[in-house]
């Protein structure tokens, strides 16, 4: 990469300087950028100097139309490579950007005539040269240029030849062959093609501009609010503050940029995933929303991040959603050999802060970003809601969390439980701990949760909230195990769902349906099992292992007709529930009322073909899960 991605350290000076925040400055930096003396108090201004220069009429023709004159006559110090060969109608050009983004609400600081012309041919302090000048220059919109001196009076700023240093009370002016060419960031390369112009208005759609209170004069609380006197904004963007700073010269992203064709195909592809409730509110605007956020949420790749879990660009990458505790999936958010896959046929262009690939042909996998596999994490308080006595609202399960850990040896299995499950899993939550299924050198262990019904004839029941679920795909239901070590006795459970018919629909008194077994138990397939099947509806029931951890189907092709992707509340609520005869003589010996859960697996297809062929091999779904731990 070139010279232009620079360190994190000088970049923070030059983000000063591209605000145009005209603050003093320590002795010791005014020394190194040769700061005037106070030997050119009497020298006219810059401005000066530009208006009375004829092969400089055009440019001065231009910083008058666009507001700059005050800040080239004010005291801050600059150095100005004014083009000589700016022509009229370029100005007009310039010029006619400045009104337009200025009409739409741009600030000064953050219009483009300002960032792409002006500030490209400006740097802060006294820049002089000689013929030992190699140096790099932070110009005003952040951007590094090389400079190389040639004499006391001339020289090249990134090749663009120079001469006639003029000295001005308040800086110095060089006259430039040519208009300095500007090298855009990832997201100001993304606005200036036309083929890229719906990625660049979905990030304008996101531009906000913000009160900088500590910045900001205040004069006074006017009904309750503060108002002031002078007041400072900066300009953010939440999208792209939560998937990629690719409009920051300090960092270093690979961005693949999918062009208008394949968005507008992607968009039609995904957007049936995002049918919302027809009195959810919003809902179309935040169908529109979630489906673009998915077109590019997997596009994004922190070069820093992904050197820090230790992925290299050569042979693979990691993108930004991509988290170190997602064990239980490490294909999901990581491309492996990505030049010769997602990246290789793309159009690689270079940009001030990293790399744009040009992406024609949807390369990036909805299964690896926001079509992949979901893991419901059993023992996470944010998905499971325990039940509670309608009379006194008092709990009716004893929950608890367990550690079981498996010996890739002859050696049993170790378990370790805890009495208080409350603070444990807040503190998870918190931290962003993972519960997944993970390895440690020769083992693997499984955090779950047991929950017991504290009276002794009544069913253990427990209830997650599923969250994000997508609209119109299928997806496969999956539950994983542990063995109940004190018994040694399997668990007959059921599993049943509801879902939302409104959107304040209430879960507390709702029926929910029961999924029947696609794998149904009988009497060949388990011991003991005749007290059990005798029961009715016993075509509900499952059967999860006493002796290893065992990862079920419960349900192939599951369809729900609305998405709950980016609400606060679930859509979908499943429900798992002991199985069986409830008294002691009746199921002595036969199962246990324990449940013992890890975690519930949801995997979306697009066709329901699709679903029910990946549903009649549970061991190839196991295999698969191996496998994919091995590539990581």
């Amino acid at each position: 990469m070139k010279s232009k991605i620079f360190s994190l350290m000088t970049a923070a000076a030059v983000l000063l300087a591209s605000s145009i925040l005209w603050s003093a400055c320590t002795d010791t930096w005014d020394d190194h950028y040769g700061t005037s003396d106070g030997s050119d108090a009497n020298n006219p201004s810059l401005l000066a100097n530009i208006a009375a220069d004829p092969e400089l009429s055009n440019f001065y023709r231009l910083v008058q139309a666009i507001g700059v004159t005050d800040q080239l006559a004010s005291p801050q110090e600059l150095t100005v490579w004014a083009p000589v060969g700016l022509t009229s109608a370029q100005v007009d050009s310039v010029i006619a950007v400045y009104e337009t983004e200025q009409a739409s609400g741009k600030a000064d600081e953050d219009n483009k005539a300002m960032t792409q012309f002006y500030e490209n041919h400006v740097a802060l302090y006294r820049r002089q040269v000689s013929s030992l000048t190699n140096d790099t220059v932070a110009m005003l919109n952040g951007k590094y240029m090389s400079l190389l001196g040639t004499s006391n009076t001339s020289g090249t700023l990134e090749g663009n030849a120079f001469s006639g240093e003029v000295d001005c009370y308040n800086g110095i002016l060089y006259k430039a062959d040519n208009i300095q060419t500007f090298f855009p960031n990832i997201r100001e390369y993304i606005e200036l093609q036309a083929d890229l112009d719906s990625v660049a208005d979905f990030f304008v759609s996101y531009d906000e501009y913000e009160l900088d209170e500590n910045s900001s004069v205040a004069g006074g609380v006017v009904d309750g609010k503060t108002v002031y006197l002078d007041s400072v904004t900066n300009l953010k963007n939440d999208f792209l503050t939560k998937y990629g700073y690719i409009q920051r010269e300090d960092s270093s992203y690979y961005f693949i940029v999918p062009t208008n064709d394949v968005w507008n195909a992607e968009y039609a592809k995904y957007h049936p995933y995002y049918t919302y409730l027809s009195d959810q509110e919003n809902a179309d605007s935040l169908s529109d929303a979630q489906t673009k956020t998915d077109i590019l949420c997997g596009r994004f790749f922190n070069i820093s991040k992904s050197s820090k879990y230790n992925y290299n660009p050569a042979d693979s990458l990691c993108n930004t959603q991509y988290n170190v505790s997602q064990s239980h999936n490490p294909r999901q958010n990581v491309y492996y050999k990505p030049e010769t896959g997602i990246l290789s046929g793309l159009e690689k262009v270079e940009c001030s802060n990293g790399y744009v690939y040009i992406d024609d042909k949807g390369v990036i996998d909805p299964t690896t970003t926001f079509f992949g596999r979901s893991d419901i994490e059993a023992s996470s308080a944010r998905y499971y809601v325990t039940p509670t006595n309608t009379t006194n609202n008092n709990e009716t399960m004893n929950v608890s969390p367990g550690t079981y850990v498996v010996q890739n040896t002859s050696e049993p299995a170790t378990q370790q439980e805890s009495e208080d499950i409350g603070d444990v899993l807040e503190e998870e939550e918190g931290s962003g701990t993972s519960t997944s299924t993970g390895t440690a050198g020769d083992s693997k262990t499984f955090n779950y949760i047991t929950v017991l019904a504290k009276t002794p004839t009544q069913q253990t029941q427990m209830d997650y909230k599923i969250y994000n679920n997508l609209a119109n795909c299928y997806y496969n239901i999956y539950l994983v195990t542990v063995p109940d070590y004190q018994t040694n006795l399997p668990l007959w459970f059921t599993m049943s769902q509801c879902v939302k018919t409104k959107a304040d629909f209430d879960f507390t008194n709702a029926s929910f349906t029961y999924f029947n077994n696609p794998n149904p138990v009988t009497a060949g397939s388990v011991d003991n099992s005749e007290t059990i099947l005798s029961q009715s509806n016993n075509q509900r029931c499952y059967v999860a292992s006493a002796e290893k951890v065992d990862t079920i189907l419960i349900q192939a092709a599951v369809k729900y007709s609305y998405s709950g992707v980016g609400l606060d509340d679930e859509v979908v609520r499943l429900r798992i529930s002991s199985f069986g005869p409830a008294s002691a003589s009746s199921r002595e010996k036969i199962y246990t009322r324990t449940l013992r859960l890890n975690e519930i697996i949801m995997v979306p297809f697009e066709t329901e073909a699709e679903a029910l062929a990946a549903a009649e091999d549970i061991d190839a779904f196991n295999d698969d899960l191996l496998e994919a731990n091995k590539e990581n």
